[in-house]
């Protein structure tokens, strides 16, 4: 068979579909009660409305939207109790997932991680370059594991506090927030390139534990 007819790695139609209603609802560009319809998410992606049914079952599985018999779906709200679940979730499981990538980490990407960061400390202040920064991090961790089913797990909860993230602290006055996590996340980074993996744990569940207490004081007062 010729490669240049070779589909298989192409994704389906309701793949990309869901790919890019996932990043239009968790950068907050389809805001938590907006009602998705089959038809005008036809017209927007210029495509049948069967593969847009079927990445809307997708999104629903994931938490992302809620499909309601007879009028279409609607993009899930946000409230307190989302904030606790997803980072107790996050408090359990990244530490030890950081813990057990430690020795498989290159320290090229490492180094290269740090300077990153030391860079973003004199940039002006950019919040979608903090973003990256923060995903920088932990994609470390995320992609060196050797445990594909932690990764798998890890990856939706990534989704979902990325979603969290943008909600809340897309704001001027969280500067000073960001500034915190820049040096909780150099703090993880220098815990890797020792190879002490206790120290590794207890850098990762500070991070952790602290970004909960910057998320929830951003919260709005009626988002419980």
């Amino acid at each position: 068979m010729s490669a240049e007819h070779d589909l298989s790695k192409t994704p389906s139609l309701k793949q990309q579909a869901y790919e890019i209603l996932l990043n239009m609802i968790t950068s907050g560009e389809l805001k938590p009660g907006i009602r998705l319809t089959e038809e005008g998410l036809s017209k927007m992606l210029n495509i049948s409305r069967a593969p847009i049914r079927e990445a809307l079952n997708m999104l629903e599985r994931d938490g992302f939207t809620k499909i309601i018999p007879r009028c279409g779906a609607v993009v899930t709200d946000i409230s307190k109790k989302d904030l606790l679940d997803v980072w107790n979730c996050r408090l359990a499981l990244e530490p030890f997932a950081a813990k057990e990538a430690t020795p498989y980490i290159p320290k090229e990407e490492l180094t290269n991680c740090l300077i990153s960061l030391n860079k973003l400390e004199t940039e002006p202040y950019d919040y979608s370059k903090y973003v990256a920064s923060d995903l920088e991090v932990h994609e470390l961790y995320y992609r060196h594991m050797t445990n594909t089913y932690m990764q798998s797990i890890l990856h939706k909860l990534s989704i979902h506090s990325a979603r969290l993230r943008w909600f809340n602290e897309l704001k001027p006055d969280s500067i000073e927030l960001t500034r915190e996590a820049i040096q909780e996340h150099k703090e993880i980074i220098l815990a890797f390139i020792s190879g002490n993996a206790d120290d590794v744990y207890a850098s990762m569940h500070k991070h952790i534990k602290n970004s909960y207490t910057r998320l929830v004081s951003t919260f709005p007062e009626d988002q419980e």
